[in-house]
C-alpha cells in the first residue's frame, strides 16, 4: 500500500489543498506531529492516528511504515514537505523501501510564500535557506550569499536565540531584519528590528518563524 506524504500549509487549514484533503478523508490511519493532526481534527474522527514525537520518533515511523504495508496511510506534514523537512523525508524513503511501501508526496502551501508577499519579493530576488535541521551549522556562508545581489529569505534554527545567530553575521552592516512568525495563524505576527537591537537586547522568538534580510552589499 502507499504512504502518503500530504503537505498541509502554513497554518491556516483553509490552505489544504483539495488533493490534500481526499487524501486525509480516504486514509485508514493518520500520523504526524500532534499540532499538525490537531488542526485537521475533523476529518481524523474514527481513524486510527499516531502522533509522533521526537522522544518514540524511532519507534512511532516503524509502526507506520508496518501499517502502511496493507492499508493507506496519510502522513500530515506542516507545509510542504520539500521545504525544509529533507531529514525526515530521507528517513522515510529509507523505512518505506526497508518495509516495501510505496510513497506519494502530495505538495502544499508554504509560509515562505506568505513571507515573500509580506515583504514584496519573489523567489527571483531572493535566496530560500533553511537552517531548521539537526545538527551543526557554518552560520559563516550567510555573508557569502547577500554578497550575490540577492536578499535572504531564511527559517532560522528552532530555538528562542535562533534568529540572534542571524544577526550576530550581520552586526557590522547592521541592516533591518524582517522577522515574521505563525504566518497565517491567527495570531501572527510580524516584527522590523536592527540586528544590533536583536543582538543587544537579546530578543528571543519561537520555532516558526521566518527572516528576512536585506541584501547589504
Amino acid at each position: 500500500m502507499t504512504l502518503y506524504i500530504i503537505g498541509v500549509g502554513p497554518g491556516d487549514p483553509e490552505l489544504i489543498t483539495l488533493k490534500g484533503i481526499e487524501k486525509i478523508k480516504s486514509a485508514e490511519v493518520i500520523t504526524g506531529w500532534g499540532s499538525v493532526i490537531e488542526r485537521f481534527s475533523e476529518y481524523v474522527k474514527g481513524k486510527k492516528v499516531i502522533p509522533l514525537n521526537y522522544k518514540e520518533e524511532a519507534k512511532l515511523l516503524n509502526e507506520v511504515m508496518n501499517l502502511a504495508k496493507d492499508r493507506e496511510v496519510a502522513f500530515l506534514n506542516h507545509g510542504d514537505p520539500a521545504v525544509s523537512d529533507y531529514q525526515l523525508l530521507d528517513k522515510l524513503k529509507k523505512l518505506a523501501k526497508e518495509f516495501g511501501v510505496s510513497l506519494d508526496i502530495i505538495p502544499g502551501v508554504s509560509s515562505i510564500i506568505r513571507a515573500l508577499q509580506i515583504v514584496e519579493r519573489d523567489l527571483t530576488q531572493v535566496i530560500v535557506v533553511t537552517l531548521h535541521v539537526r545538527g551543526e551549522i557554518d552560520y559563516s556562508k550567510l555573508k557569502d550569499l547577500i554578497k550575490t545581489g540577492r536578499d535572504l529569505l531564511i527559517i532560522p534554527e528552532p530555538y528562542p536565540d535562533g534568529v540572534k545567530k542571524i544577526a550576530l553575521q550581520f552586526e557590522k552592516e547592521d541592516p533591518t531584519l524582517t522577522i515574521m512568525e505563525k504566518l497565517t495563524y491567527p495570531d501572527e505576527k510580524i516584527w522590523k528590528f536592527k540586528c544590533s537591537e536583536i543582538i543587544k537586547g537579546d530578543i528571543k522568538f519561537g520555532d516558526l518563524t521566518i527572516v528576512y534580510v536585506p541584501s547589504v552589499y
